[in-house]
């Protein structure tokens, strides 16, 4: 686990950058996320109520600080798009692939070149009724697994695993939650999309790679992006700190 900043720089090749964000970390008054952030998002974070309007800004605020970082560009410099189904892309790739998402206190954002990713987590529950959505919405082949796993709090882990592992290949190709969790089986890493093609002119049928995170107790998380050699690194990022670093 790394404890700064990565070089600023392109990540380096074949790998990963996950940010870790507390996204509570208190700020000091004179940052104003805002200030970084486009309309829309402004307007976005608006539809939700305290805590959670403050981590969407936090999060969306890091995401284009780091993007400027490994650009080497300044803040306002970054232009961002979205695609057909919302996932935000830089209008101007530069070679450079992201996504974000967050849970309760917990944000993530992977930086890569290796091509499009996607990102989940989720806050461990035992609230869920595991079986009967996974019945309804997951394949055979989870479904069989969930119900294999042993007790109800192993069935609920295995449950959230498959989740966010469906929910990072989706993001990856651009989709969502929207086609359908059942038009992927992440039973296994290699995970094939049936039947769709991807958001950004690929074929989404093409194999993609997913991989479970490790994160703080309490949240389950996973990566996706094309199937290759490609590694993980982390770094735990000091909100206020990294803020201020990054708007200097």
């Amino acid at each position: 686990m790394n404890d700064a900043l990565p070089h600023r720089e392109l990540p380096r090749e074949k790998t990963i950058d996950v940010w870790r964000i507390q996204l509570d970390s208190p700020l000091n008054p004179a940052v104003n996320l805002d200030d970084v952030l486009s309309v829309e998002e402004r307007n976005r974070s608006n539809r939700y109520v305290f805590a959670n309007a403050f981590r969407f800004r936090m999060c969306r605020a890091l995401l284009r600080l780091g993007i400027a970082w490994y650009l080497k560009k300044n803040p306002g410099e970054v232009a961002l798009t979205t695609g057909e189904h919302g996932k935000p892309r830089l209008i101007d790739s530069a070679g450079l692939y992201f996504n974000v998402t967050h849970a309760q206190e917990l944000g993530l954002i992977a930086f890569t070149t290796i091509g499009e990713v996607g990102l989940d987590v989720e806050p461990v529950r035992h609230d869920i009724e595991a079986l009967d959505i996974a019945s309804a919405n997951f394949t055979e082949n989870e479904s069989a697994l969930i119900a294999a796993a042993g007790t109800q709090q192993e069935q609920f882990w295995m449950f959230l695993r498959l989740w966010t592992r469906k929910e990072a290949v989706l993001k990856a190709a651009g989709f969502g939650i929207v086609r359908g969790l059942d038009t992927v089986d992440v039973t296994q890493q290699s995970a094939n999309l049936m039947g769709l093609k991807g958001s950004y002119g690929g074929d989404a049928t093409s194999c993609w790679l997913v991989r479970d995170l490790e994160l703080p107790e309490g949240f389950v998380g996973a990566i996706a992006a094309p199937r290759g050699d490609w590694s993980i690194r982390q770094w735990p990022i000091r909100a206020e700190e990294t803020i201020n670093r990054l708007l200097a």
